[in-house]
This record gives structure tokens, C-alpha cells and sequence, in this order.
């Protein structure tokens, strides 16, 4: 017995109170091995629990600390029954009930006493008894140091566990704010979408004030049409020369104050797209469609209202409507005096005959028209678009300097180029037209049918034709830098070898695509198909093998 545990015992009180072990004390080896085995077993728990738990942790922190409070409850408790009925137990463990110091030295004299007395069995004895005492003593002074380091180390780590469940219940708090300020901001766009709308609506509004303008315009073209007639003139015979200068000069200013705005427009409800308004009826009745989900391909619902996707000019294709409607087909005058039609939204059916050579036509709408021998020569049709339209024996032509009509001038230019940048022909049907000489980058033609179409001498680098049907199309020196060509139809087996023989030198390689060989019945369901057999000769289709281009190289190849 060290000092150190003789200070200890010293400092009872004088009731001596007695102390309480369950065991007796395990030598350093022991202790050692067990504290190593205990942060082994740690070790092995903590790191699972560090990687697998943190989640958990999160969404249950009140539990666990809940659980881990109420061990440390239940610890305290234990220890205090253990206190108040020490005695008992240590009657019950060690048969005593007293081992201060103090009673050491009886049991120690007794030993002497007996030796020197040569009583053995007395001796064994108060050996005994004092062997009891001591290691009784021991046995509660370690016990009595784990307890308080046990107890101080269960506190550090209810502190510590304290902080770490705080911080999951925050980290939990924040997981949660964070789904708020999603769907916040996701509301933030919504109200901005909306706000948007207002103001394109607000812009619409003001810029529809026109519309009483243009109404009379068409009286007057109207009356004048009638005054024509009346005098004994030829429908055939009457144009802009037959108007009035004010009636002109009415035109021309309208189409500069008329402005492109966005407008509500409801999804499918085009009466000239005869697939939409089918999609439109059968969407209130999928059960009857063996595959319910052709009406997911075309996105919003049959009556959403939505905001058109570029800005557009209803008002001066209002104009170009009444001029139609009323013979009047040759505008190259009203472009000579300034008008503008860019932005334009022709929204008649048919435009027979119209002449816009030199027109101002860019972002110009003839989607859904059918445009029968109409010119376009020289005119200015960047980002146009005339999709889903029957274009047939309509010239887009660039115009050679001998072609130029007055007051229209080459000057020192041999052509006057036709500008078609970004045009549209998408889902078109384009027959026995001209495309002469264009200047057209990035073209689209996807899923059109392009039949005895002329394209030479056309600079259309990066047009895409994905999807088209060519049938019988001349590109004689054009310019086919980077054109696409993905799951085109084709009715002839060597086209890639030929129009890299035709085409500009250079601009074509043949070797990037390969054929294979299509059924007639993939051919009938191209989008197009229907609408060509009313236009093209059967002779140029039917009975005569079709071929599918696919890319043979990957894009990134030069």
C-alpha cells in the first residue's frame, strides 16, 4: 500500500464509512489488455457509425440524445443505490462491512503473535483476515477511482454529444431551409414568368392599337378595288398603281409603326394543322389509343394558353393579307417607298402568285401557308420561317443584275443575293422550287420533303436536312460545308458518291455517310408523306427503293 492510498483512507470520516467493490483489483497487464480491447471495440463502432450514421443522426439527433440522457440517468441511479446500501453488498462480496486502515494492524499483530507462538492454523487465520482486509481495501480505492473517472468521462461525452446532436438537429434545420429556398426561388421564377407575361402582354396591348388603323386601311383598298371595278377595269389588271398615293403612303407608314410583340396563343389549336386538332380530340379520350403516350411527345395540354416563342407582327401580315386578298400581289413598289415586313405573321391560307422580290423579310412567320408561284428574289429572309407550308413552283432565287426591274438597281454587283440565314422549311413540302444562287447559313430543312428542288450554285453551309426526303434535287457548285444529313431518305442508291461530284469541290464528303435501305412503309410514315403524294409525281417514289443516310463518321471528325 502506497502513500498515496494511506491519504485516501485517512481522509473518511470518522463514522467510518466503509467502501464498496464488486471485485477484487486486476493487475496493470489486465488493465491495459482491457483498455486496448475497449478501443479496438470503439474504433470498430465509431467508424461505421462516422460513415454509415451521419444521416440518421441528422433526422433522429432529439432521440439519440434523448437515449443517451436517459443512460446517464440510469447510471446515476445505479451508483446511487449502490452508495446507500454499500454495506450490505460489501457484507455480501467480502463479508465485511469495515476496512479502514486503522483495522489493518489487528489482523497484523495476530500474525506475529501467532508465529512467534508457533500456532499455524492461527496464523493462517489472521493472515487471512488480513490478506481480506487489504485487498477489499484495494478493490474500492480502483473501483472508486473508475467510477470518477467513469462518471467524468460519461459527462465529457454528454457534453460533446450534446454539441454533435445540436449541430445535426441545425444541419437537419438547414437541409429543411434549404428545400424552402428552392422552392422558393422555383416560385421567384414563376412570378417572374408571370411578369414577363405582363409586360409582353402590356407590349401586345399598345402595340395592337394599330389594328383599328389597318382595319380601314383594308376599307380603303377595298373601296378603291370596287372603285376599279366599277369603272369597267379587270380583276386581273388591278395592283398598287391603282391605289391612291395616301392609300400607299397609309400602307407604307403602318408597316414601320406596326411593332413584333409576343402574344397568349393557345397549344394546338392551329385550324390549319390538321395533326393538332386530331391530338386535340383524342387527347380527351387516351384510353382509346393503343399508345397513350404520342400525345406526351407534343408537350402542353390541348387548351394551355401560352406566350409565343418569338415576337411577331399579326399587323403587318394583316397587311400583306388585305394586299392578297385583294389582288394586289406585286409589293416590289411599297419596298421601294420603305416598307417593312419583318416580323410579318401571314396567317392566310394561300398565297398565290405574291411577289416580294427585295423585301424586307426577316423573322418573317408563313408557317402553315401554301405558296404557289410566289417570288422572293433578292429579298431578305434571315431567320424566317415557313414550316409546315406546301411550297410549290416558288422562285427564292437570287437575282442576276439583268433581272433587276426599276427603281430597284445592282449597281456594280452581278447578283442581288437572296439572304436566308437561319430560314426554317421545317416539316415543309417544297416542290419544283428554285433556291438559285441563295445565301443561306444554317438552313433547316428537318423532316421536309424537298422534291425537284433546284439548290445551284447555293451557298447552304450547315444546313440540316435530318430527317427530309430529297427526291430528284439539283445541287450543281453548291456550298455544302458541314451539311446534315442524319436519317435523310434518298432515293437513289449512290446520292452521297454524286453530290460530292456536283457539289462545290470540296465541300462534301462522301465518305461521312452511308445508306441503308429503308421499307416502303417506313417511307409512308414520314411526316411529309401524305401531303407529297398530293403535289409530287407518283413516278418519282413509288415502286423505287428508298435508303436511309446515317453518318458513317463521328461529328468531331473534320
Amino acid at each position: 500500500m502506497d502513500a498515496g492510498d494511506l491519504d485516501a483512507a485517512l481522509g473518511d470520516d470518522e463514522t467510518g464509512r466503509a467502501a464498496v467493490t464488486v471485485k477484487p483489483a486486476r493487475d496493470g497487464g489486465f488493465a491495459g489488455a482491457s483498455a486496448l480491447l475497449v478501443f479496438v471495440i470503439g474504433l470498430a463502432c465509431g467508424i461505421p457509425a462516422a460513415i454509415f450514421m451521419p444521416g440518421f443522426l441528422t433526422d433522429h439527433g432529439s432521440v439519440v440524445l434523448g437515449i443517451v440522457l436517459g443512460a446517464f440517468l440510469f447510471v446515476t441511479v445505479v451508483l446511487s443505490l449502490v452508495f446507500v446500501f454499500r454495506q450490505p453488498l460489501w457484507r455480501w462480496v467480502f463479508k465485511r462491512t469495515e476496512i479502514e486502515v486503522t483495522r489493518f494492524a489487528g489482523p497484523l499483530a495476530d500474525v506475529a503473535r501467532h508465529a512467534a507462538g508457533q500456532r499455524v492454523e492461527e496464523a493462517t487465520a489472521a493472515a487471512r483476515d488480513f490478506a481480506e482486509i487489504v485487498l477489499a481495501r484495494y478493490a474500492w480505492v480502483t473501483t472508486r477511482r473508475w467510477l470518477v473517472a467513469s462518471i467524468t468521462g460519461l459527462i465529457a461525452a454528454m457534453a460533446a454529444l450534446a454539441g454533435s446532436a445540436l449541430l445535426f438537429e441545425q444541419n437537419k434545420l438547414l437541409r429543411a431551409q434549404s428545400g424552402l429556398l428552392v422552392e422558393q426561388n422555383q416560385r421567384i421564377d414563376f412570378q417572374n414568368a408571370l411578369i414577363d407575361t405582363q409586360i409582353q402582354l402590356a407590349e401586345a396591348e399598345r402595340s395592337a392599337q394599330i389594328g383599328p388603323e389597318v382595319v380601314e386601311i383594308g376599307a380603303l383598298i377595298g373601296a378603291e378595288r370596287q372603285a376599279f371595278l366599277d369603272a369597267g377595269g379587270k380583276i386581273d389588271f388591278f395592283g398598287l398603281s391603282n391605289l391612291t398615293s395616301s392609300t400607299r403612303g397609309r400602307i407604307v407608314a403602318a408597316s414601320l409603326v406596326a411593332r413584333p410583340y409576343r402574344y397568349l396563343a393557345p397549344a394546338n389549336a392551329n385550324p390549319r394543322d390538321s395533326d393538332g386538332l386530331i391530338r386535340t380530340a383524342l387527347a380527351r379520350r387516351p384510353d382509346a389509343l393503343a399508345n397513350p403516350h404520342v400525345l406526351e411527345s407534343r408537350g402542353s395540354r390541348p387548351d394551355a394558353e401560352r406566350l409565343v416563342d418569338r415576337p411577331v407582327s399579326p399587323e403587318r401580315g394583316d397587311l400583306l393579307t388585305m394586299l392578297t386578298a385583294n389582288s394586289i400581289l406585286d409589293t416590289e413598289a411599297l419596298t421601294a417607298l420603305g416598307a417593312d415586313f419583318s416580323f410579318a405573321e401571314f396567317r392566310r391560307e394561300l398565297a398565290g402568285g405574291l411577289s416580294m422580290r427585295h423585301a424586307r423579310l426577316a423573322y418573317a412567320d408563313f408557317s402553315w401557308t401554301r405558296m404557289v408561284g410566289c417570288r422572293f428574289g433578292a429579298a431578305q429572309l434571315d431567320h424566317a420561317r415557313i414550316e409546315h407550308a406546301v411550297v410549290r413552283q416558288s422562285d427564292f432565287s437570287s437575282l442576276p443584275a439583268r433581272e433587276v426591274e426599276p427603281p430597284f438597281s445592282a449597281d456594280d454587283f452581278g447578283v442581288l443575293p437572296t439572304s436566308m440565314a437561319g430560314i426554317s422549311f421545317r416539316g415543309s413540302v417544297i416542290h419544283a422550287s428554285r433556291f438559285v444562287g441563295v445565301e443561306a447559313i444554317a438552313p433547316v430543312f428537318d423532316e421536309a420533303v424537298v422534291a425537284m428542288a433546284d439548290f445551284s450554285g447555293a451557298s447552304i453551309g450547315a444546313a440540316s436536312f435530318r430527317g427530309a426526303m430529297i427526291i430528284d434535287s439539283r445541287f450543281d457548285g453548291a456550298s455544302l460545308l458541314s451539311v446534315d444529313l442524319e436519317g435523310a431518305i434518298v432515293f437513289e442508291q449512290g446520292f452521297a458518291e454524286k453530290l460530292a461530284q456536283v457539289a462545290e469541290p470540296g465541300s462534301f464528303v462522301a465518305g461521312r455517310w452511308r445508306l441503308e435501305p429503308v421499307p416502303a412503309d417506313e417511307v409512308a410514315r414520314h411526316p411529309g408523306y401524305i401531303e407529297m403524294t398530293n403535289h409530287v409525281p407518283e413516278a418519282a417514289y413509288a415502286g423505287v427503293q428508298a435508303w436511309r443516310i446515317v453518318r458513317a463518321e463521328p461529328v468531331s471528325q473534320p
